[in-house]
């Protein structure tokens, strides 16, 4: 892939998130992605077959920066608790006020039942940070769990929340509530 390719992709995933973020997926048209990159849609179909590419591409972009500020702000010799609520303010807290901004946006606080399995992909890889923050405390503990077990299920919770919390600082007390209880436990 040519680096012009990679720029062009880059603009495209910059602007549709501005869109997204505006008008959640439903409301979303490719006219409307391609007006804010600054393509026709000819040309916007040439980088993206569809919307829901657009979008997956726009959900890799925001993982991977959060993960690359988790890992450029979290502090080793924090408690525990204090880094798993680090990533969630970024991962989820973040995200979730961004979108609570946009009444028209409400639809990307669950995308699965709109295009199956979009979600998996960044969930996934922000398992994986929570299972290696979670390593050595469940070994440490006894517990019969594994880390991949605490974290998926500890994601699981947070997913949910999302979509229980009446505001985001709701939001925060029922994350908060969970990583305190689970910080407990592996103690």
């Amino acid at each position: 892939m040519s680096i012009m390719q990679n720029e062009r992709e880059l603009q495209v995933i910059q602007a549709a998130y501005t869109v997204f973020i505006r008008y959640g997926f439903a409301r979303t048209t490719m006219g409307d992605l391609a007006k804010e990159a600054g393509l026709s849609r000819p040309a916007l179909y040439l980088v993206y077959p569809g919307k829901a590419e657009v979008f997956e591409a726009v959900l890799g972009w925001m993982i991977d920066s959060m993960l690359g500020t988790i890992a450029n702000t979290l502090q080793p010799d924090w408690p525990l608790a204090k880094k798993l609520m680090h990533v969630f303010e970024i991962c989820s807290i973040k995200p979730y006020d961004e979108i609570k901004k946009h009444p028209d946006a409400q639809d990307l606080l669950s995308l699965d039942s709109q295009i199956p399995g979009i979600e998996q992909v960044p969930y996934a890889r922000l398992q994986v940070c929570l299972e290696g923050l979670l390593a050595e405390p469940v070994a440490a503990s006894g517990l019969e769990q594994s880390a991949t077990e605490i974290a998926r299920t500890l994601l699981a919770a947070v997913r949910g929340f999302k979509l229980a919390a009446q505001d985001s600082t709701d939001l925060r007390d029922l994350i908060e509530r969970q990583v305190q209880w689970l910080a407990v436990a592996l103690v």
